[in-house]
């Protein structure tokens, strides 16, 4: 049976690092737990996972963040469907979990940024009615 978890123990935690990594390639299972420590402590990042069979199949980072264009507003950070569940909803069902916090916790809307590249990834997030509204730009130091 399928079913939306908080992830709230190291255990929960570690079991999601496979498919968050197919997001984020570049992390090591020592990094990732760093970041998520520190993402954790100072901006109350969360981790959502659906898992069946328990088994993790897609899982959501967010935080609740303050600025001056949008208020309070949910910032979705990591947002991923493991490979071999990508296409049966669960983006979807993971972005509708956001919408319900977001009503929960008084915010002005959701946000979330992805890479030009990923046509795949903006195509989903039209289709979920999700509207481009800025370039983001970055710079390595």
């Amino acid at each position: 049976m399928k079913r939306t978890l908080v992830v709230s123990n190291p255990t929960e935690l570690e079991k999601c690092f496979p498919v968050m990594k197919e997001l984020r390639p570049h992390l090591t299972l020592e990094t990732y737990l760093s970041i998520y420590e520190h993402s954790k402590k100072n901006d109350s990042y969360e981790i959502i996972a659906i898992e069946e069979d328990n088994n993790i199949l897609a899982v959501m980072g967010y935080r609740i963040l303050y600025d001056y264009v949008r208020g309070k507003h949910v910032y979705i950070d990591d947002l991923v469907s493991s490979e071999k569940f990508r296409s049966k909803g669960l983006g979807a069902e993971l972005l509708k979990y956001a919408e319900t916090i977001a009503k929960e916790q008084k915010c002005s809307g959701l946000r979330l940024c992805t890479g030009l590249e990923n046509e795949r990834g903006m195509k989903f997030y039209d289709r979920n009615g999700w509207v481009k509204r800025a370039v983001a730009y970055n710079k390595k130091i």
